[in-house]
């Protein structure tokens, strides 16, 4: 009779050779935020140069003294983009009330159309009824999609109409 093989289990080298060597993080952070001055000291700072010419140009501009009709400009498309942002909200959530309340409607004439085909008592009356719910029920829809597709339509007309005149007016 054969002898059962004994099974080997394998065990890492490289954790047999050497112990673990990675220090705990929660320990380390335990101790540089002891380790945290309470008190912070200020280092002065060196002295630096005299700007140019054309380096104060550029300090001039970056502090808020630009040309004016770049400042204005500048101004037009800001408000722009915020009238922009405003008509975008209200488009989305004009179009979000009409899929809600299409889904609504939906729903409500599939439960409708349902019911009517299991109150009838005879089977002809029932297909009758059934079709022009049916028929009924998808004209409702497709207006309603309709008027949805044309609601996006207008959001996204509202939203570019602000930008596309700060962009067209021409920087005096």
């Amino acid at each position: 009779m054969a002898e059962p093989k004994k099974m080997r289990t394998r065990t890492p080298k490289a954790a047999s050779a050497k112990p673990d060597t990675k220090p705990d993080l929660v320990e380390m952070a335990a101790v540089t935020a002891i380790e945290i001055p309470s008190t912070v000291e200020a280092v002065p700072a060196p002295a630096a140069p005299a700007p140019k010419a054309s380096a104060r140009k550029a300090q001039k501009i970056e502090a808020g003294t630009a040309p004016s009709p770049v400042r204005e400009h500048g101004d037009a498309l800001r408000l722009a983009m915020g009238e922009s942002l405003a008509a975008s909200a209200r488009g989305a959530l004009e179009v979000s009330d009409k899929v809600i309340d299409a889904l609504q409607s939906q729903s409500h004439a599939a439960l409708d159309l349902w019911r009517g085909a299991f109150s009838t008592p005879h089977l002809p009356e029932a297909f009758h009824n059934q079709a022009s719910a049916a028929r009924q029920a998808y004209e409702t829809a497709s207006a309603q999609w309709k008027d949805i597709a044309e609601t996006a339509a207008r959001w996204m007309t509202r939203s570019v109409e602000p930008l596309q005149s700060a962009l067209q007016r021409p920087m005096r």
